[in-house]
């Protein structure tokens, strides 16, 4: 990969603890078969020897990595160490057309910068496919099948409601909702505009996404953008993907991605225009458990076939729904 004024991709990775993973990220990023891409790798808060390990692999490779071994204050998280790295990266590279930020456990697909690249020829930001490490799903054997299911059976019924009413580039467009850290790309002129990454301890990924959107920069969920995460139980950030699928395999109740509202507040958000932008956020107090799902599918499920009746030939976004769908 290339070093100075050839950089025109920044990938940025935080990484908290992450020997045993970096080399493998690293390795997946120097199969890319591109010539014009820098990486930041911001190690935060490690006690381990992820900054060493990263370092030694870089040089193994050919990689440009430039490597900040940072401790930031406690209770800052995911959000400040990709500020960090992006701010880094762009300082080095100033001429770079485009940031890339991926995770430390996770494995890029070999096109991955490509189809990211490509994609941002049309659009502000690209939010890849985000799917589990094949080599590992036996981590997730203790999950309960029957909530898991029907979680993401909600999941597409929300997603296909939602794209009812605000389809296309500033709602939701593309083949998927995911909107993680561990696959988004966003041009730079974009990601100046609406201030960067904020300082969250969790959920940046998905804050910048609705930002880029409410401010009309035009974001696409490609289904040809892939990465696999790590399956483990055992997290670096409060709230992650590992939290989440640790409740699940723990077999009790358990409170459901914050992205998914009640099947009536959704109803009543699209019936009043005032859905905002994808992905959703759910407060605190209205998150359903997975124990609620079974009612909120079945009221969801009656509002999608009373769309369909009242709107047979209806064309996606053009309009506002004239019912009420309770």
């Amino acid at each position: 990969m290339a070093t100075g004024p050839a950089v025109r991709s920044v990938v940025v990775i935080p990484a908290r603890n992450e020997e045993r993973r970096i080399a493998a990220c690293l390795q997946a990023l120097a199969m890319q078969g591109v010539s014009d891409c820098g990486i930041i790798l911001v190690a935060n808060n490690c006690t381990d020897q992820t900054a060493q390990i990263a370092g030694a692999t870089a040089a193994a490779l050919g990689l440009g990595l430039d490597i900040i071994d940072c401790t930031l204050p406690e209770g800052v998280g995911v959000g400040t160490a990709r500020r960090i790295g992006v701010d880094r990266g762009l300082a080095v590279w100033p001429w770079a057309n485009e940031v890339l930020t991926t995770d430390a456990d996770c494995l890029v697909a070999a096109d991955w910068i490509t189809r990211n690249k490509w994609h941002l020829q049309h659009a502000a930001a690209v939010c890849g496919l985000v799917k589990p490490m094949e080599s590992e799903l036996a981590v997730l054997a203790g999950i309960e099948i029957a909530p898991a299911e029907m979680e993401g059976r909600y999941e597409r019924l929300v997603s296909d409601f939602y794209r009812q009413f605000m389809p296309g580039p500033f709602g939701l467009e593309g083949e998927h909702g995911c909107a993680a850290g561990a696959s988004l790309a966003i041009n730079v002129a974009a990601y100046h505009a609406i201030g960067g990454f904020a300082d969250l301890a969790t959920g940046e990924d998905r804050d910048l996404i609705r930002r880029l959107k409410a401010a009309k920069h035009p974001v696409r969920h490609a289904g040809d953008v892939a990465v696999a995460a790590s399956c483990r139980l055992e997290g670096r950030a409060d709230g992650g993907m590992a939290e989440a699928l640790r409740v699940r395999a723990a077999r009790t109740d358990y409170l459901i991605d914050d992205g998914l509202p009640p099947a009536q507040m959704l109803i009543d958000a699209a019936y009043s225009n005032s859905l905002g932008p994808w992905p959703l956020r759910v407060a605190p107090l209205d998150r359903l458990r997975a124990q609620d799902l079974k009612l909120h599918i079945a009221l969801l499920e009656v509002a999608l076939g009373k769309l369909a009746h009242a709107f047979p030939e209806k064309v996606p976004g053009e309009g506002t729904l004239r019912m009420n769908l309770s």
